[in-house]
């Protein structure tokens, strides 16, 4: 483990009072958000420069349940009806996505990737697992096991705290 991190767990592990100012390396928000621009940088250098991580998490669940609808592709990706309205109309005009109407409700669209899209799929698919591997080659496969374990007990818990209706505390 490098110098920082080692560091960074020992301010964590000593739980650091919300009010010091010391340093904001043991907070877990920036940290996260400190891993998601490394992501973001490994997405553009490695995966595509014009596959979106979002767009890909919809082609994902779209290749992965062919017939799929906004309001499901919305929920399984994690995204925001509005947002997911947006990425689908963004690979529909790129010929990556075709749109049917369910026959037994006209209203609901049905969502199946084109050959192009499935093609895309499949070429982006390969580069993102080698991306995430790379991410996270400098731990050991346990701790590759407990951070996807950690980030998604997080990410329940929030979305909970969402649904709930919570609010931040205020200070």
């Amino acid at each position: 483990m490098g110098t920082l991190a080692a560091a960074t767990l020992d301010r964590v592990t000593a739980q650091v009072p919300p009010s010091d100012p010391e340093d904001m390396h043991s907070r877990p928000g920036h940290l996260i958000r400190r891993a998601q621009q490394v992501h973001g940088y490994l997405w553009t250098a490695m995966v595509s420069k014009d596959v979106t991580p979002t767009q890909f998490s919809a082609i994902t669940v779209i290749a992965a349940r062919p017939g799929t609808d906004q309001i499901a592709l919305s929920r399984e990706s994690g995204l925001d009806t509005s947002t997911t309205g947006a990425v689908i109309q963004r690979l529909i005009q790129r010929g990556w996505v075709a749109v049917d109407r369910d026959p037994k409700d006209m209203r609901r669209k049905l969502l199946s990737l084109t050959p192009e899209g499935q093609r895309v799929f499949d070429e982006v698919a390969v580069r993102a697992a080698s991306m995430t591997d790379r991410m996270v080659e400098s731990l050991e496969l346990g701790e590759r096991a407990q951070l996807v374990s950690l980030l998604a007990r997080l990410v329940a818990h929030g979305e909970t705290l969402r649904e709930a209706g919570d609010e931040a505390p205020t200070a």
